[in-house]
């Protein structure tokens, strides 16, 4: 919640969860003009993040079962892809093996 009011103002590039922020430009000059922004606020108010924890400057992340890059945000279920990459019998022989 805190981090939410933070950021509040810069909404439009800033989305927060919880305590992970994510930044979205569109190329890597706005990209680079926004983390300046984020981490200009940390520093007056003496935050630190991990760099351990940090991904900066990736084209595309795996965040909460999801993936996030330009195109935009989509869901992942790894139990589904697993399935997907099954190959299903096409003959009652092999369904039977199969089951």
């Amino acid at each position: 919640r805190f981090i939410d009011c933070l950021f509040y103002k810069y909404k439009h590039f800033i989305y927060t969860y919880i305590n992970n922020i994510i930044i979205a430009s569109k190329n890597i000059e706005e990209y680079l003009k926004y983390i300046k922004t984020v981490l200009n606020i940390f520093n007056k108010i003496y935050i630190y993040i991990s760099v351990e924890k940090s991904f900066i400057a990736y084209l595309s992340v795996r965040l909460l079962s999801y993936i996030v890059n330009s195109e935009g945000v989509a869901k992942i279920d790894d139990r589904i892809a697993i399935f997907k990459k099954l190959k299903f019998p096409n003959t009652l022989e092999t369904l039977e093996q199969y089951l």
